[in-house]
């Protein structure tokens, strides 16, 4: 009775263990159960279920329970009950794929007239292994999934001789055994409770395919003329430059790159093709990178000032990373809040009359920088600056950059 009582303990523990950690995770995760059948165990007659509670994106704690109370014909018997949690680990996402499991086991068994014809034996068993398994869904509800396992179980029984009549067993030893080997095997089929929770990565702001007001892009490439730099027998080469604007989008008040805000990815591969163009040269050498970034003119000066130096700093840590290149090759530095693009905008949008332009240029000429960004709020009480906040100031909030780099001068005359 002690044993039992132990053992159930053990299961008591396990199973609240496991709702608390459901609980406590639910705050930050949507909470998703799976009911389960082992169908290996409904071929042998035995009773089990099991439930699969979603811990996080890819942690789950499954725990079946198995119980078979049934006397057979001739004597045999297998009545036993069977608890065996496992924490499972998957490799894509949880509920689905395929994933490792850690699992521990304690039961009771009284199995007579099975592993031998008049043998019975009586006791109680627990361990722990590894476990490997793979979920295929067939719908938003149910799923069917197959996993094998080994490891260690330690089991301790009596063993009783039974009589022709296969009852009243004679007790004949009390013995123990050290068991590895397989320790679990399923061919389960699920039920999925609720909607399909689906675990990914987080999805992208809406995407606005131009800005409102998109500046002209200079993106370009020059050779800048020198004299020779390198005399006989250095190789000659001569200077190139490939320059460019990126309107990578900040949120506001945030120096975080982001390629899946707005239209960043499209503006992201523009540096790209000013990497691939260069690389596709064998002999180029790349000697430097400056960036720049500006800052849309709301709020402190100061701090869009460190604002803008910060994102220069986040653009240059995304092309080393990208690209592959030293983050020694880089220069970056804050171009403060963006008024000269400002201007440029406001003169080239057509969402403006030409009124509201003549009266935006005086405000703009206001020497005094709080009282120019006081008076651009103030305009018609605000309703042109909220234009200009959605239509305009996110295309200010820009990074140029120069990547200076050297060719052979024979290369260069044959292109």
């Amino acid at each position: 009775m002690i044993k039992k009582a132990i053992t159930l303990a053990l299961f008591v523990v396990i199973v609240k263990c496991a709702y608390a950690h459901n609980e406590k995770d639910s705050l930050q995760f949507r909470s998703g159960v799976a009911l389960k059948t082992n169908l290996l165990y409904d071929l042998t007659g035995t009773l089990n279920l099991g439930a699969e509670f979603r811990l996080n994106k890819k942690w789950t704690l499954d725990i079946p329970f198995n119980y078979n109370p049934w006397n057979y014909s001739d004597g045999k018997k297998l009545k036993h009950w069977l608890v065996q949690p496992e924490w499972r680990y998957w490799n894509k996402q949880a509920f689905k794929g395929s994933f490792w499991g850690v699992h521990v086991h304690a039961g009771l068994f009284n199995v007579a007239r099975i592993f031998s014809n008049n043998r019975q034996y009586e006791g109680w068993l627990a361990g722990a292994g590894i476990a490997y398994g793979y979920r295929r869904n067939f719908s938003n509800h149910w799923a069917i999934e197959a996993s094998i396992g080994v490891g260690y179980a330690y089991i301790d029984y009596d063993r009783y001789k039974l009589n022709d009549e296969h009852c009243c067993g004679e007790l004949v030893a009390s013995e123990h055994k050290h068991y590895l080997g397989v320790t679990k095997a399923a061919v389960s089929l699920i039920y999925n409770i609720g909607k399909k929770t689906k675990v990914s990565a987080p999805q992208p702001e809406p995407i606005v395919d131009l800005l409102p007001y998109m500046p002209p892009r200079t993106d370009t490439v020059r050779v800048v003329q020198t004299d020779t730099v390198y005399v006989a027998p250095t190789p000659v080469v001569r200077y190139r430059q490939e320059t460019g604007r990126a309107y990578v989008l900040f949120p506001v008040n945030r120096s975080v790159l982001n390629p899946d805000h707005g239209q960043n990815r499209m503006e992201l591969a523009t540096i790209g093709r000013s990497m691939q163009a260069i690389r596709q040269h064998a002999d180029a050498e790349i000697k430097s990178i400056h960036i720049e970034s500006f800052a849309s003119p709301e709020g402190d000066a100061e701090h869009n000032a460190l604002l803008a130096e910060q994102r220069a700093a986040a653009l240059r840590d995304y092309m080393v990373e990208t690209h592959a290149l030293s983050p020694a090759l880089f220069t970056t530095c804050s171009g403060g809040e963006n008024w000269e693009g400002l201007r440029e905008a406001i003169a080239a949008t057509q969402q403006l009359t030409h009124a509201e332009k003549r009266d935006l240029e005086q405000i703009l000429a206001i020497g005094d920088v709080a009282q120019r960004k006081a008076q651009l709020k103030a305009y018609k009480r605000g309703t042109v600056y909220t234009r200009l906040l959605k239509e305009i100031y996110p295309s200010l909030r820009i990074s140029t950059y120069r990547i200076d780099y050297t060719l052979p001068y024979e290369e260069l005359l044959t292109n």
